[in-house]
């Protein structure tokens, strides 16, 4: 944060947990831009990511909100950049930058297995792709502008963020192509991890939450009638793999 080329944006920052090394940190460092911070008790059943994102949206300044977890970096240029296709694209709504990324396995604290790093998602991804998972979709570094009835579901958390992309699907103006702009720059570092919610996933937790997510479609019935055909098969799959205790992310 402190290496951005441009320092005229507010971080929110949300200490999940109240952990005493961010509260640390947080206080000891002098930082060149606007800022809030909170802390908040980890919640024991719902997901604390979504609640913590929620919280940040309600108490942020800006038109415009991002996020980056803990695991995650911006690159120096991203406040700038993204604030040039605000400008450059007034109309839009939604902005999904590229990640570079990989995924590494962790044993003991030590990394096991260095990852390939790959780029995501793709220069050419569409919105169609997304939705139907062909490519990724992580909300680190995803900006879009602030609207009332986005809300972050704590209810799920291996697919929250592909319930929140489908929300925001929901907000888009079939007739107005910059509605949702794909653009192909990395401007984030996301090292994955087996530690955490996700890493530590098996696909039975897949298999339960595309499932909640199938039955709960027609809550996204704006996308039409044919946008989820593709999970029954998806849930098939990952409740057969779940037979083997292999966590997800490894397999």
């Amino acid at each position: 944060m402190l290496k951005q080329s441009r320092l005229d944006f507010e971080w929110v920052i949300i200490n999940d947990g109240k952990d005493e090394t961010t509260r640390h940190l947080i206080q000891s460092t002098s930082l060149p831009f606007s800022h809030q911070y909170l802390e908040i008790d980890h919640p024991v059943e719902d997901f604390g990511l979504c609640i913590a994102r929620n919280l940040g949206i309600e108490i942020a300044s800006s038109k415009y909100v991002c996020y980056l977890d803990d695991d995650n970096s911006f690159r120096p240029t991203f406040v700038a950049t993204v604030l040039n296709w605000i400008e450059q694209y007034p109309h839009s709504r939604f902005i999904l930058p590229q990640q570079w990324r990989r995924r590494d396995v962790i044993k003991n604290g030590q990394i096991i297995k260095q990852g390939k790093p790959f780029i995501s998602p793709s220069a050419d991804a569409t919105l169609n792709a997304l939705v139907s998972q062909k490519s990724l979709f992580d909300s680190n570094g995803f900006v879009h502008r602030q609207i009332n009835s986005l809300c972050w579901n704590p209810h799920y958390r291996v697919f929250c963020d592909y319930e929140f992309f489908l929300q925001c699907l929901g907000q888009c103006n079939p007739t107005q192509g910059e509605d949702f702009l794909i653009k192909p720059e990395v401007l984030i570092n996301y090292i994955q991890t087996t530690d955490g919610i996700i890493g530590q996933s098996g696909y039975g937790d897949w298999a339960n939450e595309l499932q909640q997510l199938y039955e709960n479609r027609s809550a996204y019935s704006m996308l039409g009638e044919k946008w989820a055909n593709w999970m029954p098969q998806a849930i098939e799959k990952y409740q057969q793999k779940s037979q083997v205790p292999v966590p997800a992310f490894k397999g």
